[in-house]
């Protein structure tokens, strides 16, 4: 009785966020008895939460060994591998968790943001409906409103991802219910469909202002307003949202995109035609199709119509590849991409990178003759690719260049990923835009034949004839089911997971004459550059 008046004391006080209290507390427990799973359990989580995670992860097993049935242990050891990036290993937790058969509304939601992170989004989607159904029987309910208004959110943006739309919404609207200052939600449903006059969300949207306490959540509010104000056609005020949203992070961040530019020129100082004729032999393998580019310019798009080939996966934007480079390289700090990551890079045997990045992708790719990777960075790790897989598919897309910078201004990108906070200030855009321009036009000639670029006005103008195109490229034979790719339910995880259930449309074509007044400046970069005419 003493150890179980402990361990609930235990978890009354991490729960309260006394974290110190509640190990001493697991600490007198585990003296008496070592074996106590409970107790190792929450020095799991304890370790976890403050960052410690591998420690946290051999905890977590320490614990799922001495009580192997609790399915509550083995989704965290997952969410554990997540975070440590071992995706492979977080899969088969999460399978070993969900055979278990979950009782707990906390371990249905763990493991569906296990099975999200993994790309296995209609898994995901099916724990985080199982989360909510327990929530709405009355399970779970000395939860938080915070914490259900955050499982309704999961359980709406898995709903996007996975195509169901109305679905998506009551979630979101639930959490809204909850927490009507969850301004992600807000932003999430913003974007699930085209607002008209009679029906949008701006008489709460824009009180909200006064009710924002921090920077994200004055960027995700921004971000609201502004696509809420561009569908019912008020183009300067929806400009104006999207400044005030950006303002606090950018003045908060210590981004400067002059740090983008010296990468991007680096990088073309870095590979040069001797990089490549000097380099040892990769993996022989055809496998990958890799899709980059500047986010908004067509990636998904191309991702969708090549996966809808019999003999392609879409496998999402993997992080794999920089994962490899960065672990073969061991260069220090958590820094994934920069100079001396890519430098040591060239020094890591091409065929050792090839194959960590093939190993690292599966269970989830190897079932079909072509997985596809459309992680748009991959851009910039072109030359470390070539070297690696010299038999892959390169396929990079480009956009208008107005277009693009403006879409990249328009999209909410994740504060907690530094590689896309040029977006925060629209000539910022612009110079990014021309540095990643000047570096494709580096791997055109130094990987002659190398790379497909593929212009996304003609695209979309076009579909039959570029897919053609795409497919003699990855030389696929002609299936008419590519140009099919609406009617296809596989889930879609990135800012397009919306657009591209319509099909091949035309709407964002030149729409940066919507902003015409506000983007001559960024106009100006780009003629004075010479990428856009006079």
């Amino acid at each position: 009785m003493l150890l179980k008046r402990l361990h609930q004391q235990a978890e009354q006080a991490l729960s309260e966020g006394r974290p110190q209290e509640a190990h001493s507390l697991c600490l007198e427990v585990l003296r008496v008895q070592p074996r106590h799973s409970g107790a190792w359990f929450l020095c799991g989580v304890i370790a976890a939460d403050n960052g410690r995670y591998e420690q946290a992860l051999e905890i977590f097993v320490r614990a799922c060994k001495l009580a192997p049935d609790n399915p509550a242990y083995s989704a965290e050891i997952g969410k554990t591998l997540i975070v440590l990036s071992r995706y492979g290993e977080a899969l088969a937790a999460a399978e070993c968790a969900l055979a278990l058969g979950p009782k707990l509304v906390t371990t249905w939601n763990t493991l569906g943001g296990v099975f999200s992170y993994a790309g296995e989004h209609k898994r995901a989607l099916y724990c985080f409906r199982s989360a909510g159904t327990l929530l709405e029987s009355g399970v779970g309910s000395g939860l938080s409103h915070i914490w259900k208004a955050d499982l309704y959110f999961n359980l709406g943006t898995c709903s996007r991802f996975c195509g169901e739309f109305d679905a998506a919404e009551q979630a979101l609207e639930r959490a809204i219910q909850l927490q009507s200052t969850h301004f992600l939600a807000h932003a999430t449903l913003a974007q699930l469909r085209h607002q008209c006059a009679d029906n949008h969300h701006l008489a709460r949207l824009e009180p909200l202002r006064g009710r924002v306490c921090s920077a994200e959540d004055q960027l995700s509010l921004g971000h609201a307003i502004a696509k809420e104000r561009e569908d019912l056609g008020d183009y300067a005020a929806a400009f104006s949202a999207l400044q005030w949203g950006k303002s606090r992070m950018r003045r908060e961040q210590s981004h400067s995109v002059a740090a983008d530019e010296a990468l991007l020129e680096s990088t073309r100082a870095l590979f040069d035609q001797a990089s490549f004729a000097s380099a040892p032999p990769g993996v022989n393998s055809a496998e990958p199709i890799f899709i980059v580019g500047m986010p908004r310019t067509g990636t998904t798009l191309v991702e969708r119509i090549l996966g809808g080939h019999s003999r392609v996966f879409a496998a999402g934007e993997l992080p794999h590849f920089p994962l490899a480079v960065k672990r073969l390289g061991a260069t220090p700090g958590s820094e994934v991409l920069n100079l001396d990551t890519l430098r040591a890079g060239l020094a890591v045997d091409p065929a050792t990178l090839g194959r960590l990045y093939l190993e690292s992708t599966r269970p989830r790719t190897g079932h079909r003759y072509h997985f596809i990777d459309k992680l748009p960075l991959n851009f910039i790790y072109l030359g470390l690719l070539r070297r690696a897989l010299p038999r892959a598919r390169f396929i990079c897309l480009r956009r208008n260049p107005l277009d693009t910078c403006v879409s990249n201004y328009r999209q909410q990108f994740s504060s907690n990923f530094p590689y896309y906070r040029y977006a925060l200030d629209l000539l910022d855009c612009g110079r990014y835009y021309l540095a990643f321009d000047r570096l494709i036009r580096h791997w055109q000639a130094v990987l002659p034949g190398g790379l497909l670029q593929v212009q996304y006005e003609q695209l979309v103008t076009e579909p039959e004839a570029q897919t053609q195109r795409l497919l003699a490229w990855c030389e696929l034979p002609w299936e008419q089911s590519c140009l099919a790719f609406e009617q296809r339910r596989e889930a879609v995880a990135t800012a397009s997971a919306v657009q591209v259930r319509r099909g091949i449309y035309r709407d964002s074509l030149q729409r940066w004459r919507q902003y015409a007044d506000e983007v001559q400046p960024l106009r100006d970069l780009l003629q004075r550059a010479g990428v856009v005419d006079a």
